[in-house]
């Protein structure tokens, strides 16, 4: 009886080994069993060692692969030369990029191509004369040793070559114009340039020599391997993963055809409007220049004629000081013996000789004010009382019969101004005179002085009941030589005017018509301000 079971139980477990090893003989060769494939350590971005791990457009690619295809690729990076003496001595299964070149094909057979290697000349930003390989001749041209052109620029007796370990070396050389070219991979170029900030390198030309195909390499003993993996390339090209993988590597590379005619059409659309955009501003700038030039002219020309009419009055008011220091000089001497000799009536006698000496000054200091005129800012300045002032004009000008003279000052002792009494003494006077001769024989005359709300400025308004003056002649009351007055000089208001703006004030027709005319005079105060 337990022969019997013995014997069952042995039975089936030769069964159960007997199945197994028809299944796994079953599996694809080679399907569990892990695969080495080797690749350049120094490729960008095709691939490399980032982070201490492989990176690079077919480390991801073969990665993808690997899933695709269902086989466990691992991939170790190393120097160039390493991959191809392990791949022929057996100790990798393949070569993840590889240029496709004939003397290889001796121990290794290539998959189908994943990538196209276009080899540029980088030259120097500010080099124009080398386009091509034939600008090169002569020059000194640094080539990568791991270049697939090496050996031709090698037998290359027309340009003078020297090899580089590294394409940074190479960029290097360029940058310091210790070469004229670099001669390179594009698109490994490219990444270096970016990645290490190489400044002043450009592309030119279009690529050297044909583009290469960039494959899988597999010992060419392995067909089965070779089959299956160009079946995953297949797969992945069609269902786009080779063109992704591109554009997120070579996305400056593998852009579409550059769309030059859009381009053209766009600039050439740009370049008419801002053409149409730069006329446009190019009138109204001549427009604004031409009236700003206009406008400068005109002040040019005014200030000629204003120059013109000073001249003419320095020399007027030379001639009148001139004429009338004479007599003045004469009465001061005629004073000066009336006094001596005496009088029967000696205290009558003292008064009017002092009124007469006084008027005498007054007169001086009235016509060394004409001919200060260029020069109005008085020499001496003091503290004085507009009501002072004005009250000692209305005292020596005799006002007429038929006109009364009302006067009025708002908070009198802050009406005080800091300037030269005789030149406003001059001012007044003048304003009170023209208003007396615009009224004739009857009328009134309305003098009011005010400080402002806040202290900061005098006013003096002196209003008349006169026929008003034209409308033509308002703006010119304030020139030189203008008068509406057959006898006038036309000197009375410009050089009063010139006098309170010398003071930092205004002098300004307030209003006039057929009731008559409002003068204002506004002057700094001397008082402090309200606080």
């Amino acid at each position: 009886m337990k022969n019997k079971v013995f014997q069952k139980i042995t039975a089936l477990a030769v069964l159960s080994i007997a199945l197994c090893l028809s299944a796994e003989a079953a599996k694809p060769a080679g399907e569990n069993k892990k695969l080495v494939f080797g690749g350049n350590s120094d490729l960008p971005p095709y691939s490399f060692i980032e982070n201490n791990a492989p990176a690079g457009y077919t480390v991801d690619l073969v990665k993808i692969l690997a899933a695709t295809i269902n086989r466990n690729i691992e991939i170790r990076l190393m120097p160039a030369e390493e991959c191809l003496d392990k791949l022929r001595n057996g100790k990798i299964s393949g070569i993840i990029g590889l240029p496709v070149k004939p003397k290889h094909n001796g121990y290794l057979a290539y998959s189908e191509p994943v990538a196209k290697l276009e080899f540029g000349i980088f030259v120097d930003y500010s080099n124009t004369y080398v386009n091509s390989m034939k600008s090169l001749e002569g020059t000194l041209v640094a080539v990568n040793k791991d270049s697939p052109l090496k050996e031709r620029f090698m037998q290359d007796n027309r340009i003078q070559l020297i090899l580089t370990d590294t394409v940074y070396e190479g960029l290097k050389k360029l940058e310091n114009r210790e070469v004229t070219a670099f001669i390179c991979e594009s698109n490994v170029a490219s990444y270096y340039i970016q990645k290490y900030g190489f400044r002043g390198i450009k592309l030119v030309a279009p690529p050297v020599d044909k583009a290469y195909d960039y494959s899988l390499a597999i010992s060419h003993k392995n067909h089965e391997l070779l089959s299956v993996v160009n079946k995953g390339i297949g797969t992945l090209r069609a269902n786009g993963t080779i063109g992704k993988l591109k554009r997120k590597w070579f996305s400056l590379r593998l852009a579409g055809p550059f769309p030059w005619k859009m381009v053209v059409l766009m600039t050439s659309g740009i370049t008419l409007l801002m053409l149409i955009l730069a006329g446009i501003l190019w009138v109204i700038s001549l427009n604004a220049t031409v009236k700003a030039k206009t406008r400068q002219i005109q002040l040019m020309s005014q200030k000629m004629v204003e120059k013109d009419k000073l001249a003419v009055l320095g020399k007027l008011a030379g001639q009148i000081a001139h004429e009338l220091r004479t007599p003045l000089s004469i009465i001061n001497n005629s004073v000066y013996l009336l006094r001596k000799e005496g009088s029967e009536n000696r205290d009558l006698f003292e008064k009017r000789l002092r009124v007469l000496e006084n008027k005498i000054k007054l007169s001086s200091n009235i016509l060394e004010s004409i001919l200060s005129y260029s020069r109005v800012k008085a020499h001496v300045a003091r503290t004085v009382s507009i009501k002072e002032c004005v009250d000692e004009v209305l005292k020596d000008v005799e006002t007429p019969e038929g006109i009364k003279a009302t006067v009025k000052y708002d908070k009198e002792d802050e009406l005080m101004v800091f300037m030269d009494f005789h030149q406003l003494y001059s001012v007044i006077r003048n304003l009170v005179l023209n208003a007396y001769q615009a009224m004739g024989e009857t009328g009134s005359l309305d003098i009011h002085a005010f400080p402002s709300p806040d202290g900061s400025v005098v006013n003096i308004r002196l209003c008349d009941a006169g026929p008003g003056i034209a409308q033509s002649a308002q703006n010119k009351i304030f020139n030189l030589f203008y008068s509406t007055k057959i006898t006038g000089t036309g000197l009375g208001l410009p050089i009063s005017k010139s006098i309170i703006e010398a003071n930092d004030g205004r002098l300004y027709l307030e209003d006039t018509g057929k009731e008559g005319s409002c003068f204002v005079i506004q002057l700094p105060s001397s008082r402090p301000l309200k606080k």
